[in-house]
C-alpha cells in the first residue's frame, strides 16, 4: 500500500511534506502511510485516490484499474485528461465532497444524454466532470449519503421550485420513489428530473410537474427507472 500510495503522489508531488498540505492532513501522519509504518482505510484511500488521481481500489489491493477519471482539483489546474472508460462507478471522494456529472437532465420531456451504466447498474466513471466542494458545515450533510452526484438540468416544467441550469444533487441509493419527492428518473425520453409518487394500492407511479402548465400523468412502474431522489440543488438568481 505504502510503494503504491508513493508512486501515485510522485506523479503530482515531489515531496510527502508538499502531499501532506494540499490534503490537508498532518504530515507525520501521510508519511507513516506511505513509508507503510501505519495502513490506512478506504476513506483515506478515497481522499489519497482524488488528490492523486488513482482509484481508491488501487492504492488499497492494487486490483483493477490505477486510473479511473482525472478529478477537478483546484491544486493542480492542468487535470483535465480522462482516461479511457473503465467499468468502475464514478469515484466518490472523501470528504462529503461530491462528483458532477457531465450530463444533463431535462426539466420538461428530459435530456437526450441517457446515463449510462455497466452491467452491474454502476455509473461510468467518464460521466464525471468535476467536484463540487462543500464548507464543513454542509459537508456534514453528505456524510451518510455516499453515492450524491450533481447533474446540471435544463428546462422548465419544475418551475418555480427548480429552474433551467440549476444544478440537482442526487443520492442514487434512493430508488423507490418514498416519499412523494423529486426524482431523476428515465421513462422513455431520457434522463429527467420530476416529483414522483406511488399510486395506493395500484402498481402505478404518478408523474407530476411542479409548472402548473404541464398535466401529471401516470405510468406502470416497471415503465419508470429511478436512478435516485433530489436531496438538495443549487441555482442562480438573477
Amino acid at each position: 500500500m505504502g510503494d503504491r500510495l508513493r508512486a501515485a503522489r510522485q506523479k503530482k508531488f515531489d515531496s510527502a511534506n508538499k502531499a501532506a498540505a494540499a490534503l490537508g492532513v498532518g504530515a507525520s501522519t501521510y508519511r507513516a502511510h506511505e513509508n507503510g509504518q501505519n495502513e490506512f482505510g478506504p476513506e483515506e484511500a478515497e481522499r489519497y485516490g482524488r488528490k492523486f488521481g488513482v482509484s481508491a481500489a488501487y492504492l488499497l489491493t492494487g486490483d483493477g484499474p490505477q486510473r479511473l477519471v482525472s478529478s477537478f482539483d483546484p491544486d493542480q489546474p492542468d487535470n483535465s485528461d480522462v482516461d479511457d472508460r473503465t467499468d468502475d462507478a464514478p469515484p466518490q471522494p472523501g470528504g462529503g465532497d461530491v462528483a458532477n456529472l457531465g450530463i444533463r437532465g431535462g426539466l420538461g420531456l428530459g435530456s437526450p444524454e441517457g446515463v449510462e451504466t455497466n452491467d452491474n447498474g454502476q455509473l461510468y466513471a467518464d460521466h464525471v466532470n468535476g467536484f463540487w466542494s462543500f464548507p464543513p458545515a454542509v459537508k456534514d450533510g453528505w456524510r451518510n449519503m455516499p453515492q450524491v452526484y450533481s447533474i446540471p438540468v435544463e428546462g422548465d416544467s419544475m418551475e418555480p421550485t427548480l429552474t433551467s441550469g440549476s444544478y440537482v444533487f442526487v443520492d442514487m441509493t434512493h430508488t423507490v420513489p418514498t416519499p412523494e419527492d423529486i426524482y431523476a428518473c428515465d421513462y422513455g425520453d431520457g434522463l429527467t428530473i420530476k416529483r414522483l409518487q406511488l399510486v395506493p394500492r395500484t402498481d402505478k407511479i404518478r408523474v407530476m410537474s411542479d409548472n402548473q402548465r404541464y398535466t401529471s400523468y401516470e405510468l406502470l412502474r416497471e415503465q419508470v427507472r429511478v436512478y435516485g431522489r433530489v436531496v438538495a440543488w443549487f441555482q442562480w438568481r438573477g
